[in-house]
Order: structure tokens, then sequence, then C-alpha cells
């Protein structure tokens, strides 16, 4: 086993899962890749409200402030870079070969890739530990992970 893709988003269950994937690396010689995929919600913020005109007539005519919405996001973007440098920096400190990629989009379709580029053996990733309104609703990064890898899958549990 020569490459672990980490798949983290900043949740209570991130520590646990970082734990996880550092011990295998650390015990295999392996590379780690740590991946935040950052939401791309975030570009909704960027429409002026002109364009839901016939679903909310009430924010006709306000003022859209589109630099302010892409400010926000650059500084969120920015943030979780810093976040995720922060934990490969830790991580190597401690002897893993440890490397952080932020990516935006889809997150289970990102990892999945990620996965295929990267060339990795396993994928370890959290599950957040929802209910099933949730997941039918929403749907489950963890799920769709292990329904479409191609490589082994490990799922760290959420604390209670």
């Amino acid at each position: 086993m020569k490459t672990i893709l980490a798949a983290v988003d900043f949740s209570k269950n991130t520590g646990a899962v970082l734990e996880q994937a550092a011990a295998l690396a650390k015990a295999l010689g392996a590379k780690l890749w740590i991946l935040h995929v950052t939401s791309a919600e975030t570009q909704a913020m960027v429409y002026e409200p002109s364009q839901f005109g016939g679903y909310a007539p009430e924010f006709m005519g306000l003022p859209g402030d589109v630099q302010l919405a892409r400010d926000l996001s650059a500084n969120e973007i920015k943030r979780e870079h810093a976040q995720l440098l922060g934990m490969s920096s830790g991580l190597r400190g401690n002897g893993v070969d440890a490397q952080a990629i932020l990516l935006k989009g889809d997150a289970a379709k990102l990892v999945l890739e990620k996965a295929g580029e990267l060339s990795a053996d396993i994928i370890v990733l959290g599950s957040q530990g929802h209910g099933l309104l949730h997941k039918a609703l929403l749907g489950s990064v963890s799920e769709a992970v292990i329904r479409h890898a191609a490589c082994s899958v490990m799922v760290v549990p959420a604390a209670n």
C-alpha cells in the first residue's frame, strides 16, 4: 500500500479520520493525501437578485453585492486551505508523508476522481452519522464513495 487518500470535511469527526489515516500511512510508509472538497453552494451567492424575480418578486430592485459575495467565498476557501495546510504540516512534523488538496464541487464525485488520479490504495473518510431522512433527501458522500470506489474504503464512524 503506497497511497492513502483521506477525505476530510472539518466536522468533529475530522480528527478521528486523520488519526486513522496517519496511523495507517506511518505503519505502511505510504503517502497520505488529505483532501477537502469545498461546497459549490457558495456559487449561488454571486447571482444578482434580478435573476430570481420570478421566484421572489420582493427581492427585485434590491442591490446585489456580487463582489461582497465573492470576497466572502474567497475568504472561506482561504480559511479552509489554511486549515488543510496546517493539518498536513502537523502530520509531516510527526513523520507522515502528507500533502493537502483543496477542490471545489461535488464531494463524492471529486473524492472518487482524485482517488483514481492518485492511484489510491485506500480512501479513508468519516461517517456523519445522519439519520435515514437526511440520507434519503441529501444522499451520503461516504455511501457514494463506498459504492463507486475502485479501491478499498475505510469509514471512520462519527463519535457519539
